[in-house]
């Protein structure tokens, strides 16, 4: 069978596009561990430990239900999530709860804290 120009430009752009990725998947590997461990640090509002704020890293069962949209089975949710994945870094963290989404999350953002500095240096070594 004979190819036709089109057909041997089709194979080459095919042929080009595989080495590329067979490319970048070998410096993928080298180029992750180059990578420098950044430092962290806790949003302003982790920093802000006032009275009231629940800090999600250690309040229990009773002390989650208190938050508003937060029931039973959410902070359930929550000390569940919490004992499979650590500590949460930040309280955007919160999102990665199975039934919490972005608007129970804006009305309790003000209210909860993370613990601030000492979780952060525990959860980056």
């Amino acid at each position: 069978m004979r190819q036709t120009g089109a057909d041997r430009r089709m194979w080459a752009a095919v042929t080009a596009a595989l080495a590329a990725m067979a490319l970048c998947f070998a410096l993928r590997g080298a180029a992750a561990e180059a990578l420098p461990t950044l430092p962290w640090a806790p949003p302003e509002a982790a920093q802000i430990r006032g009275e009231g704020l629940v800090d999600i890293n250690t309040a229990g069962l009773e002390e989650l239900t208190a938050l508003p949209g937060i029931g039973e089975v959410r902070a359930q949710a929550i000390l569940d999530d919490r004992a499979a994945n650590g500590p949460y870094r930040y309280p955007e963290d919160l999102i990665r709860v199975r039934g919490i989404g972005e608007g129970i999350l804006e009305d309790i953002l003000d209210q909860i804290t993370t613990g601030g500095q000492g979780y952060a240096q525990n959860i980056g070594s």
